[in-house]
C-alpha cells in the first residue's frame, strides 16, 4: 500500500518574473507498515527463534534438521549469527541488530559479509510473518547494528543491503 504524494510548487525565476508550476511525485524511499503491538511482538518472537537456530547450527548444538545435539559439527556457513545477540523489528519498520564483542576483531569487509547474513536472515523471517513481500526482499529492510548502547553501522538508505559502518 504505498502512497505517493502530488505536490505543486510554484518557481519565479528572478531574471523573467515568468511564473510556472511545477508539479511532481514524492514518492517514499523508506516504508513502514503499521503493525498492531501483538504483530511486532509475534515477528520479534520470529526472528528471536530464527536467531537462536542459526546459532545453534553454528556452534553444532543443532543438527541439520534442527533438533538438538549433544555432539554436533559447527556449520561455518551460520557463523555470522554468533556475532549477534539479538534481533529486534521496530515500528519505524527497521531492525535493531544488537552485536556481541566478537565484532571487536572485525574489519569492515567482514563486518558487511555478516550484515548481509543478517539481511538475509531478516528478509526471510519477515517475509513468512508477512510483513514484508518477496519483491521487498530485492530492497532489503533497513538494519542499525549497534554495539551495547553505540550505534556502530546501519543500512544505506538508497539501497538497504548495502552498509555505512563507524569506524571511529
Amino acid at each position: 500500500m504505498r502512497k505517493l504524494v502530488l505536490k505543486s510548487m510554484i518557481a519565479v525565476t528572478l531574471l523573467t518574473g515568468v511564473t510556472e508550476t511545477i508539479t511532481y511525485i514524492n514518492a517514499p524511499t523508506v516504508e513502514a507498515k503499521t503493525l498492531s503491538k501483538k504483530k511486532v511482538k509475534k515477528v520479534n518472537k520470529a526472528l528471536k527463534k530464527a536467531l537462536k537456530e542459526d546459532q545453534g547450527f553454528a556452534t553444532g548444538k543443532l543438527d541439520e534438521n534442527g533438533n538438538p545435539t549433544d555432539n554436533g559439527t559447527p556449520n561455518p556457513k551460520f557463523d555470522y549469527a554468533t556475532y549477534v545477540n539479538s534481533l529486534k523489528y521496530q515500528s519505524s519498520g527497521a531492525v535493531k541488530v544488537q552485536m556481541n564483542d566478537k565484532l571487536t576483531s572485525l574489519n569492515t569487509a567482514q563486518m558487511d559479509e555478516i550484515a548481509h547474513n543478517v539481511q538475509g536472515l531478516v528478509d526471510s523471517t519477515l517475509m513468512i510473518e508477512e510483513v514484508i513481500t518477496p519483491e521487498d526482499t530485492t530492497k532489503g529492510v533497513y538494519l542499525n547494528f549497534y554495539y551495547g548502547k553505540r550505534a556502530i553501522g546501519h543500512s544505506k538508505l538508497s539501497d538497504h543491503k548495502e552498509f555505512k559502518w563507524y569506524t571511529n
